[in-house]
């Protein structure tokens, strides 16, 4: 008697054994890539930006005090904060008070050039002597950051001006204030930047 079950479970087992068997995984170990990134996918490097440091001995600012430090020609200062600087050589009191020829309602104009050996007495001398007799001029020696300086005032020209001619390192400074009208009843904002200018320029080595 034919036997249907055995014949159907035979009939599975040679099945199963001639099904292809799975391809096993490829188990080589993968190509470790270079460590260093290749030059033409490296990151370029971005530009920072160069912090000059501070010179020794100029003085610190303050809340309502700014420093200008001009190493190229030699010195650093405060001035006022309410007052602008204006590269290369102005400070000045009220940019918005400005006309064609002046830069503000008034300023100090810093002028540095080789002092060729002189003296401030000897500039500020020969400066007098070019306009003679008979003008009203004055001048006055002091002393800024420790160095002789001559302060000169009345010398002609189209506004009032102070002139303060110092010599240091062989470097020629000379700082017009101006326009300079002098009231000893009223402390005016050039009074107050001249008097900071004075008490805090310093000369770099």
């Amino acid at each position: 008697m034919f036997n249907k079950p055995l014949f159907i479970l035979t009939l599975i087992l040679l099945l199963s054994a001639c099904a292809t068997q799975p391809v096993p995984a490829n188990t080589s170990p993968a190509t470790e890539l270079p460590s260093e990134t290749p030059p033409h996918l490296s990151p370029t490097a971005l530009p920072t930006e160069t912090i000059m440091p501070r010179a020794d001995g100029c003085p610190s600012e303050t809340a309502d005090l700014k420093l200008l430090v001009n190493v190229e020609e030699g010195y650093c200062l405060l001035y006022p904060a309410d007052d602008v600087f204006v590269p290369l050589r102005f400070v000045v009191i009220n940019t918005d008070r400005k006309t064609a020829d002046t830069p503000g309602a008034a300023w100090v104009d810093i002028m540095v050039e080789p002092a060729n050996g002189l003296t401030a007495a000897q500039v500020a001398d020969a400066k007098i002597a070019e306009w003679g007799e008979g003008f009203n001029i004055t001048r006055e020696e002091t002393l800024v950051d420790g160095v002789p300086a001559v302060v000169v005032d009345g010398l002609p020209g189209v506004d009032s001006v102070r002139v303060v001619f110092i010599v240091s390192n062989d470097r020629l400074y000379a700082l017009h204030f101006m326009p300079w009208f002098p009231n000893p009843n009223e402390v005016t904002r050039l009074d107050e930047l001249y008097k900071t200018v004075m008490d805090t320029m310093h000369f770099l080595p």
